[in-house]
């Protein structure tokens, strides 16, 4: 068993060492906690629970549900993509309050090349940010160990480590000392099992949090969708496979006994059925006729069916369909792109980070005057006219009233070079600028 050290690297946790050197005898009781912890009281998840997170989900249609076979469903994979890609394109950003309480970026700072370029030596911040969406989709949780660079506790953080779900458990700790408290077993690659403290992961949880796990988005929203559209791709995929013919008829106009219509039917079989080898026309005699149906309910059902399960997969994941490629609906959101995408952004992207903010502060900071904070300013841009008419109103003038962002400020945002006089706001009810630069407004 790994033994657990306050000096140890993997184990450091500020909040758990402040609160230590304030309690005579709880580093040695952390000690023992993490050491032989399943001697204390605990509450930790049981079999049914593990089954129920881990199992195949058997949909009604009789196909297994879970995170691989998930993606195997186009409608899954874009809606993850369209996720993904959203969130992986926006900085995030490391910010603290002056004595005036005012918010300061801390630029050059080694946090800020740990959330937007290399969390780990094995991840990019973009496929991080990538399997956090995958994992609370499929999974409802994804853990990330934060790995200290010091000996001494509560050291800085030099790494991030994503972990996956199937290779944590996360158990409650009850404990006199310490606490209700959250642990966190780490399955390694040579099989070995250690234990991290909850101040020392984050754990980046779905909707539907209990206090240990979240909800799956695939297991409790859109479990029968997905199992409808693999089922669906099955029987679509075995009818082309079998050539793929539609409904038809062979008509006589003379009787035919059980023997002769066995015979005919074989040979449509062998003629018209399967494919590869090159094929024979089929050859009819006593008058008889070929007559093509019209699509059968059946079939018909089944192109509504696949609408409706896109539609529904969508809902679930909160991603609009016309991000995906359907266009057979429009969106309550609006009709445009841009009011599309808007809403997207308020109410599927900003409530998920949200989450993501809030684990970071509390997990990487533990007290407050200091935060990091994703930049939505891309995402919330509209097209070039549009967005002129924005900085035109932040710039102030005749006609738009007071300013509230500097030439500087803009330049900024469109990585252009400051000039010279750029850090002055309008004031139109003197018909001049304020000399004085803005503050606060380093963001």
């Amino acid at each position: 068993m790994n033994t657990f050290n306050l000096t140890a690297r993997q184990h450091t946790s500020r909040v758990l060492t402040n609160w230590v050197q304030s309690r005579p005898g709880a580093a040695q009781r952390m000690v023992e906690v993490v050491n032989t912890s399943q001697i204390y009281t605990t509450v930790s998840s049981d079999a049914q629970a593990m089954n129920d997170l881990f199992a195949p989900i058997s949909a009604a249609s009789g196909f297994a549900v879970n995170d691989r076979t998930a993606m195997a469903v186009s409608t899954v994979y874009a809606c993850l993509s369209k996720l993904a890609g959203a969130v992986l394109q926006l900085p995030v950003h490391h910010y603290r309050y002056d004595p005036d309480g005012n918010r300061q970026r801390v630029r050059n700072a080694p946090l800020h090349w740990l959330l937007n370029e290399q969390p780990h030596g094995r991840w990019t911040s973009a496929s991080w940010k990538e399997w956090i969406v995958r994992c609370v989709a499929l999974r409802g949780d994804q853990f990330t160990e934060i790995l200290r660079g010091s000996d001494k506790a509560g050291g800085p953080v030099i790494g991030l480590l994503p972990h996956h779900p199937e290779l944590v458990n996360v158990r409650r700790l009850i404990d006199d000392t310490l606490g209700d408290v959250l642990v966190y077993d780490i399955t390694g690659p040579d099989g070995q099992r250690r234990s991290v403290l909850q101040d020392d992961m984050l754990h980046f949880a779905g909707f539907g949090f209990d206090g240990i796990r979240s909800l799956s988005a695939i297991q409790y929203a859109a479990k029968q969708a997905i199992g409808n559209a693999l089922a669906a791709a099955e029987y679509t995929g075995r009818t082309i496979g079998e050539g793929a013919m539609p409904q038809i008829a062979l008509t006589y106009p003379d009787k035919m006994n059980p023997e002769q219509a066995a015979q005919l039917r074989a040979s449509f079989v062998a003629t018209y059925t399967g494919v590869g080898a090159r094929k024979l026309p089929l050859v009819l005699t006593q008058g008889g006729q070929v007559k093509e149906l019209s699509i059968s309910p059946v079939d018909m059902q089944l192109i509504e069916s696949r609408r409706f399960e896109k539609e529904d997969i969508c809902q679930a994941l909160g991603v609009p369909p016309v991000l995906i490629g359907d266009n057979d609906k429009t969106s309550s959101w609006g009709t445009g792109i841009e009011q599309i995408t808007l809403g997207f952004v308020k109410f599927t992207i900003k409530p998920m980070l949200c989450r993501w903010e809030e684990e970071l502060n509390r997990k990487l900071f533990r007290y407050s005057g200091q935060f990091v904070e994703f930049e939505l300013d891309g995402l919330l841009r509209g097209d070039s006219k549009a967005q002129a008419e924005v900085f035109k109103s932040a710039l102030g003038g005749p006609g738009t009233g007071d300013g509230y962002m500097t030439v500087n400020e803009i330049r900024k945002l469109k990585n252009m070079a400051p000039i010279d006089g750029g850090d002055e706001i309008f004031k139109a009810q003197r018909g001049t600028t304020n000399t004085t630069p803005a503050t606060g407004a380093t963001a």
